[in-house]
């Protein structure tokens, strides 16, 4: 539908320009300009490839239509017939050969949605422009038939002008559209944590030594912990950050359940100062690297391991030391990359990981 309207937009505006007997280059060049970020856009194609594809289709789209006109004009001598359709033509020729690249190249990359700069824009632009004036200098009696300097000044600077426009709206939109899925799938990830069937397993297992054995007190101590744990996170489900206050106490209670399994085998300090208790930090966050580090870690009371959560200027640091498993746990990276992304999109901030051959920490931004 799309390429459809802008194949009728341009034979209307070759139309009236022709009719008028004004010169329709600058229009048609925006309009195909619009129509190619519009269809990369839509294919949520990042904006190295938006930039080719634009200088690409205008070099193709000037060799397409000088065909297509030529062709026509051996039916018909009316340049208000044959420059219309030949430009209907291309435009619906370009137009799909726009989306079935673009499309083919996201599936090849698995998605095209990446964080781009408007920099390649001005390039494509740029190049554009050069190719168009090239054109008007070499072109025998060009310049005689047109004001070169008002053609430059009117049509190039207009033009740039409305692309940077553009270029900006649509990387801002194509932004928004990142940071839309990097939170979905930071929520997927929380909702997979929420019903880990390892944790559960090992939860009801618990609760059925403690029951069996009589503890019942320490057994509804822990289930009330459980359930917090799950409160909380219902709670802060659709929240992209919490208090830092919240998320310590979140993370505490978790570890009173891991105790529980681990009762010398784990060691958990936390130093943070009050006054940075008010702050923010993408929720779960702190609790996931100390799951990270259980899972990741071999835990005994010969050798307890050692977490320490504290607060270094403007960063929450959650380290452990490395005690290598006999076997190593499968692991997607999923989660802290998740994380990562959180707080790019919030705060334009970095999660800085750090490893040596003794000491494992992930620094989180507080915002």
């Amino acid at each position: 539908m799309l390429i459809h309207v802008f194949a009728f937009l341009h034979a209307a505006v070759a139309l009236g320009c022709r009719a008028a007997g004004v010169l329709d280059d600058l229009v048609l060049t925006l309009l195909t300009m619009l129509m190619v970020v519009l269809l990369c856009w839509r294919q949520g194609m990042g904006v190295k490839f938006l930039a080719i594809s634009i200088v690409l289709v205008n070099v193709l789209g000037f060799a397409i239509g000088t065909g297509c006109a030529r062709l026509f004009g051996l039916a018909s001598t009316n340049p208000l017939v044959i420059h219309p359709l030949s430009t209907f033509i291309t435009t619906e020729l370009l137009g799909w050969m726009t989306l079935c690249v673009s499309g083919w190249w996201s599936r090849r990359q698995g998605g095209g949605h990446k964080k781009v700069s408007v920099q390649w824009i001005l390039v494509a632009f740029v190049a554009i422009i050069t190719t168009r004036l090239a054109v008007i200098l070499i072109t025998p009696g060009a310049v005689e038939m047109e004001n070169t300097v008002t053609n430059i000044l009117v049509d190039y600077i207009f033009s740039f002008v409305c692309f940077v426009v553009l270029a900006i709206y649509a990387i801002r939109v194509n932004a928004k559209s990142i940071e839309e899925q990097n939170l979905a799938q930071f929520r997927y990830m929380k909702l997979k944590q929420q019903v880990n069937p390892h944790f559960l397993f090992n939860s009801l297992n618990i609760l059925d030594c403690l029951v069996c054995d009589g503890q019942t007190e320490q057994a509804s101590t822990y289930i009330h912990k459980l359930a917090g744990l799950y409160r909380y996170n219902l709670k802060n489900e659709e929240e992209r950050t919490v208090k830092l206050r919240d998320e310590m106490n979140y993370a505490e209670q978790y570890v009173d359940l891991l105790k529980v399994r681990f009762p010398d085998g784990l060691q958990v300090s936390i130093d943070i100062p009050e006054e940075a208790l008010s702050r923010q930090v993408v929720p779960c966050s702190v609790q996931l690297l100390i799951e990270n580090a259980i899972k990741h870690n071999a835990v005994s009371a010969s050798e307890p391991l050692k977490v320490d959560v504290s607060l270094v200027g403007d960063m929450l640091v959650v380290s452990n030391d490395i005690h290598p498993k006999k076997t190593e746990s499968s692991s997607t990276g999923l989660g802290l990359k998740y994380i990562r992304q959180q707080y790019e999109d919030l705060a334009g901030r970095s999660v800085v990981v750090q490893q040596d051959e003794k000491h494992y920490s992930v620094q989180l931004p507080i915002i």
